[in-house]
């Protein structure tokens, strides 16, 4: 089993959990033992750390994606934490894209003898096993279940990353609209009806689709294939 491993996550978390010391060994000896217990729980061979690098298109296409981040305080040693990673787990680096979309890509490479690692719901847009490692739990995306999820993302939006999905629809509402369809290009009809215009539909898209394959961004179905 392959573990692909969110370094991003790993970072965020061990240095966060760091924040109140005053030696960067802390951080980074919390990131190592997190990654040795994902291999170790999720019976991995092999692995992949990833981390997010620059020019991520996601800025082009919607110029206000993660502004809600703005100005907020990074961990203390995150800096520190990702050199470790780089150094110690030959953390791969995204060029163009996250972390995400790579983790996506390699998943879609390897198929079934991967296990993708980390507590982002985004990833579960992609078929595949799963592995939430702080709630130590172990589930498997199927095809149509992860393209019902990007929909549904579609019309809720995700406040994480400023991305504001369809007025006045939350989780429930979503759920109900999506349950009146049961094909991508039923939920994608249906979603369609609910927005103001393609443009924003679109853009909304491609910023919340995660790759399967290089430079997979969404488009319109009628434009490109999107499974």
């Amino acid at each position: 089993m392959l573990a692909l491993v969110d370094g991003d996550i790993v970072t965020f978390r061990a240095a966060a959990s760091a924040n109140n010391e005053e030696e960067a060994w802390i951080a980074t000896s919390r990131a190592n033992e997190i990654v040795e217990n994902i291999i170790s729980e999720t019976a991995s061979t092999n692995y992949e750390v990833w981390l997010s690098g620059e020019n991520n298109f996601r800025y082009q296409v919607y110029p206000e994606y993660k502004a809600n981040r703005i100005g907020m305080p990074r961990p203390k040693f995150e800096n520190e934490v990702k050199d470790f990673l780089k150094r110690e787990w030959g953390a791969l680096i995204s060029n163009g894209c996250e972390a995400d979309d790579m983790l996506g890509v390699r998943q879609c490479e390897v198929g079934e003898e991967s296990t993708i690692c980390t507590i982002d719901k985004d990833l579960w847009q992609i078929p595949g096993w799963k592995y939430n490692f702080v709630k130590k739990e172990r589930s498997y995306v199927g095809l149509v279940e992860g393209i019902r999820y990007f929909y549904y993302q579609m019309l809720v939006g995700d406040t994480a990353d400023n991305i504001k999905g369809v007025p006045g629809i939350g989780p429930k509402k979503a759920e109900r609209i999506l349950d009146q369809g049961e094909d991508e290009d039923e939920w994608f009809q249906l979603v369609r009806d609910t927005y103001a215009n393609d443009e924003f539909m679109e853009q909304t898209g491609k910023c919340l689709w995660i790759w399967r394959s290089l430079n997979n961004i969404w488009r319109f179905p009628d434009q490109a294939t999107v499974s």
